[in-house]
């Protein structure tokens, strides 16, 4: 009989008269909390408010945190309104809900810290990565390239400085095509495309030898 009276109102008349609490269970997530007020005061004085921030302040939130508060299917939402107004009694049961990423984080060691991966390197195939290079050396190289041998400078320095500056360029993409990989399944085909890529950037070289002579 005991047991029964006490599912129904949150609390039992056979409660020893001797205690100085009333008692509040919250319920957050797997976790429950005993709320205390000082015996008598939630049947008479104590607000939904004051719940609410004695709820907070056992979870380690501030004030101004969001939570939301039931008891028997009731949303406890006016603060001004007395807990009696919703039924609720010492030994009472009140569901707590609140957001995850409100709640404070777990202490975490530097051990058990996880290192973001480093962005994954794009793989070029073979075959893109020297049409990549001849794409350069007919849009932009060979372009500088005729406008020196149409234009030289007449100072012997300038004349050699260019000349210095557009074969490093060529160069730069010779070795751009070594590091082409010839071994794959199409490799013949890769070796033979670059081969021809080779040959038009050492004619290239010979064009720029040309220019580069005492006038």
């Amino acid at each position: 009989m005991k047991r029964f009276l006490k599912s129904v109102t949150g609390s039992s008349i056979f409660d020893d008269e001797s205690r100085t609490e009333d008692i509040i269970h919250v319920q957050q997530g797997a976790k429950t909390y005993t709320i205390t007020f000082p015996k008598g005061d939630v049947d008479t004085k104590t607000t939904v408010k004051d719940l609410r921030i004695a709820v907070l302040t056992a979870l380690g939130l501030e004030r101004d945190h969001s939570i939301k508060l039931l008891f028997s299917g009731s949303h406890l939402k006016d603060d001004d309104a007395l807990l009696s107004g919703y039924k609720v009694k010492h030994g009472a049961k009140i569901l707590c809900m609140a957001s995850k990423s409100k709640l404070a984080p777990p202490p975490t060691s530097s051990s058990s810290r996880s290192t973001p991966e480093p962005p994954k390197k794009k793989v070029i195939p073979p075959m893109e990565k020297i049409e990549i290079v001849r794409k350069h050396i007919t849009g932009t190289v060979l372009p500088l390239v005729e406008a020196f041998e149409a234009s030289p400078p007449e100072d012997e320095a300038r004349r050699r400085d260019e000349h210095h500056r557009l074969s490093e360029t060529v160069l730069g993409e010779m070795l751009k095509l070594d590091s082409v990989d010839v071994d794959g399944e199409d490799g013949a085909e890769v070796r033979k495309k670059r081969k021809v890529m080779v040959k038009e950037l050492h004619a290239i070289l010979e064009r720029l030898d040309k220019v580069d002579k005492p006038l």
